[in-house]
């Protein structure tokens, strides 16, 4: 089986990653409720563990459609390739740490958003969609404006938008997977 084949039939699999972009960005879209109601050390924290929670969610929805538990379409090594994409994003971790120790609490979300939209960019391939590539530049593109247009006066303000449309931009992608593999 040829390589692009076999990639084809893993996003079908996957719903090219329909559970992680479901529970990532309803974890976002958490995060972003809380920095608009809790302190922004409360909020930088639930940010920096959101997946905690999101990460034995996307599992049980991988379970769930079929992902996980039956043979996969691809050899061990894109296997493995998949397991350090989607880690690929723990390097950035102690930057986003070294923010909430230096109590930049406001630049958490702006820097996982933008390590966590670098990531994305290999998944196009992966899943043999542009579509990933799309989502990879709109996050940090709009993210950097609305850092950039938010008045540092209303300092949670920009970091719950960032939050919000972080959490909106994953769930609508996975809105687009699911029609495209219906």
């Amino acid at each position: 089986m040829e390589i692009v084949e076999s990639l084809e039939l893993l996003a079908e699999q996957n719903l090219s990653g329909i559970a992680f972009l479901a529970a990532y960005g309803t974890t976002w879209l958490i995060c972003g409720a809380v920095w608009w109601r809790a302190s922004e050390r409360v909020a930088a924290f639930v940010t920096l563990f959101q997946g905690m929670v999101a990460l034995p969610v996307a599992l049980g929805l991988s379970a769930w459609i079929g992902a996980i538990g039956q043979d996969r379409p691809v050899g061990d090594e894109i296997t493995q390739l998949s397991v350090l994409i989607g880690t690929s994003q723990l390097l950035g971790l102690p930057f986003v740490v070294y923010l909430v120790v230096r109590h930049e609490y406001a630049l958490v979300p702006y820097a996982f958003a933008a390590i966590t939209s670098m990531h994305f960019v290999l998944y196009s391939w992966l899943y043999q969609t542009p579509v990933y590539i799309v989502m990879a530049v709109a996050i940090p593109v709009v993210t950097t404006v609305i850092m950039f247009t938010t008045s540092k006066s209303r300092n949670r303000t920009a970091p719950m938008r960032v939050s919000l449309l972080t959490g909106a931009v994953l769930l609508v992608t996975a809105a687009v997977f699911l029609v495209i593999h219906w």
